[in-house]
C-alpha cells in the first residue's frame, strides 16, 4: 500500500527560495547566464537537450502577461518553454 501512495502523481511542484532569480523574473529583452537548475535527472536532461545548462547565457525574448510559454534565446536557438519550466532555471 505504501508503495502506491508513493508512485502516485509523477509532478512534482518544486519552490525556489524568493530570493534566487528565475527566468521568470527578468525583463524581455534582458541577458542572463544560468547558475542552477532544479530538478530530477530527467528534468536536468530535457533543459540540457534544450541547450539549457549551468553557465549558459541566455536571454529572455518574450513572455506572455499571465499564461503561456516563455521565449527564451540560447545561442543562435530560440525556444519555448513553460512557466513551471522557467521558474526552475535559476539565473544570477
Amino acid at each position: 500500500m505504501k508503495n502506491k501512495l508513493l508512485n502516485k502523481g509523477h509532478k512534482h511542484h518544486f519552490q525556489h527560495n524568493h530570493d534566487q532569480k528565475t527566468i521568470h523574473d527578468i525583463k524581455n529583452g534582458e541577458s542572463t547566464k544560468i547558475k542552477d537548475i532544479i530538478g530530477g535527472r530527467q528534468f536536468i536532461n530535457k533543459a540540457e537537450s534544450l541547450g539549457i545548462r549551468k553557465g549558459v547565457q541566455i536571454i529572455k525574448v518574450s513572455s506572455q502577461m499571465m499564461h503561456g510559454p516563455i521565449t527564451v534565446k540560447v545561442g543562435q536557438t530560440q525556444i519555448a518553454i513553460g512557466r513551471g519550466m522557467a521558474n526552475r532555471i535559476i539565473i544570477e
